[in-house]
């Protein structure tokens, strides 16, 4: 039988009893369960049959931004992890900041070219301990993966996210790789009033395509608001990548045996072939 959450929280109190347990905020994210303790650390955990791996690999990635010097904030790791039954877990650095996840494009633009230009200059090498591309949804089998949970969708769906990982992986073939963060979503972005303070969830960080990092701002935002930071090439094979994101995130929740994020994943991806979402969303710029 599975370990409940609430089972391991109370396992975690006893492996880390100098913790700031008193301050803990319970999150639920699609592949983590956070325990925010404070401003003193953040405790994250991952079930699933590929735990123990996943979170030595998140680890391992933050490790390797440590000495990066990013004009931002970013976690790390405090502590050695700890891995439970089915389940692991690790201690982060808190991160200060605001999420703000609804911010217009305007209020927006200039931090994120920010970011992204500050992960262009980082030296290629420098990434050498990072993950591999898409290793949060299979690596090398994500391709394997979509086309078994893609098998029975309808057969214009099912022809449709073939051709998008196809083409994913086409355009891949002729990009110099570079640092990307992964996941770089508003989600994922702090703010002290106007200003950038943090980045953090660098788990699907790794040596790929820069654009992987400018498709969660063209589903926020559209194709023409990103073009503002981005040169047309970058913005097209953005949008590829865009249209594989239900796919990735249906494939990693497959891996990790949650079928119900799995179905609303693959939901996501029907709705937006069936409305011509897939590749943008469209003109959602404020300026």
């Amino acid at each position: 039988m599975a370990t409940s959450p609430t089972e391991t929280w109370k396992a975690l109190r006893s492996v880390w009893p100098a913790l700031a347990w008193d301050k803990a905020q319970f999150r639920r994210g699609a592949f983590h369960h956070v325990a925010v303790l404070g401003e003193d650390a953040v405790v994250r955990v991952v079930y699933g049959p590929h735990h123990v791996q996943s979170t030595e690999g998140e680890a391992g990635n933050l490790a390797a931004f440590t000495h990066a010097g990013l004009p931002f904030r970013i976690p790390a790791v405090l502590q050695d992890l700890f891995h439970g039954p089915d389940w692991s877990a690790q201690i982060n650095s808190y991160v200060p900041g605001d999420h703000r996840p609804l911010e217009a494009w305007a209020a927006v633009r200039e931090p994120l070219a920010l970011v992204l230009a500050e992960l262009a200059a980082l030296d290629p090498l420098s990434g050498g301990g990072l993950r591999p591309v898409r290793a949060w949804c299979g690596a090398e089998n994500w391709p394997t993966v979509v086309a078994g949970i893609t098998v029975a969708l309808p057969r214009g769906e099912a022809k449709a996210a073939a051709r998008v990982v196809a083409d994913v992986l086409a355009a891949e073939e002729w990009v110099i790789p570079a640092v990307v963060h992964g996941d770089l979503g508003l989600h994922n972005v702090l703010w002290d009033g106007t200003a950038l303070s943090g980045l953090v969830d660098f788990d699907n960080a790794c040596l790929g395509d820069p654009a992987m990092d400018l498709a969660p701002l063209v589903g926020a935002f559209g194709a023409a608001a990103v073009a503002d930071i981005a040169d047309a090439d970058l913005v097209a094979r953005a949008q590829l990548h865009r249209a594989s994101l239900s796919l990735q995130v249906a494939a990693a929740a497959e891996l990790s045996g949650d079928g119900e994020l799995r179905d609303f994943a693959l939901g996501n991806f029907s709705d937006r072939f069936r409305s011509g979402t897939l590749y943008d969303p469209g003109p959602q710029r404020i300026v």
